[in-house]
């Protein structure tokens, strides 16, 4: 399977972050109502650091196959299934971005004249590159849309918790505030919901990535068999 190893290594950076949390829940107060000590408020704040770090080296992982995988077949532009564009005509659509008026019809007409070309164009690594560190919710639904992917619902609660993630590490790291303002929110239970809400979704994601590379879906249909 194509995806063996993104899944694989997924898989490994869970048990290291639940490996973290049984460690903090070890140093945790048996009764809520007793006072957490700082070391401990400390190294909750952290975790979500922890935690988002594994989901956004999923994310990277699994679109970075995919972009390895669409790439080695060599396609013709004009077999990609239409939304692919956005990806495959990305560097065009960055040069007519920054054209001037001048160019304007030229590198519009660059773009549309590409979109059926016998051409296989060199596929940018980079495309994602500026979203995928820092993976809000709303990032992951561009890049599902970007590549036409459509096998992956997400639940409310998990979007809210994947973007809960984000921020409490954004404010960790860019230091809006402390770990110990961040880690007094929440007992380890809570955490460890939050950490299986963000696996599953992991799993999934790779999933829905591997339906879609398995069933060519980047392709149009009447092309799928011209590759194989």
């Amino acid at each position: 399977m194509p995806f063996n190893i993104v899944r694989s290594n997924s898989r490994g950076l869970f048990n290291e972050v639940l490996v973290n949390l049984n460690f903090i829940e070890s140093l945790e107060p048996n009764e809520p109502q007793k006072e957490t000590p700082i070391n401990v408020k400390i190294l909750r704040g952290l975790f979500y650091v922890h935690l988002y770090a594994a989901l956004e080296k999923v994310v990277n992982e699994t679109v970075e196959q995919v972009m390895l995988i669409i790439k080695s077949n060599a396609i013709k532009n004009k077999h990609f299934a239409m939304h692919l564009n956005v990806i495959t005509l990305n560097s065009k659509m960055q040069s007519f971005k920054e054209c001037g008026y001048k160019d304007y019809f030229k590198k519009s007409r660059d773009i549309f004249n590409n979109i059926d070309s016998e051409e296989s164009f060199e596929i940018s690594n980079t495309v994602f590159s500026g979203g995928l560190q820092n993976i809000w919710f709303k990032t992951i639904e561009e890049i599902l849309d970007s590549f036409g992917v459509q096998e992956m619902h997400v639940p409310p609660r998990v979007k809210m918790t994947i973007d809960e993630v984000v921020d409490k590490r954004n404010s960790i790291a860019h230091g809006r505030e402390s770990p110990t303002k961040v880690g007094e929110r929440h007992r380890c239970s809570n955490l460890r919901i939050k950490t299986q809400e963000i696996q599953l979704f992991s799993e999934d994601f790779i999933s829905a990535f591997e339906i879609y590379i398995l069933e060519k879906k980047y392709l149009k249909p009447e092309c799928v068999n011209e590759y194989p």
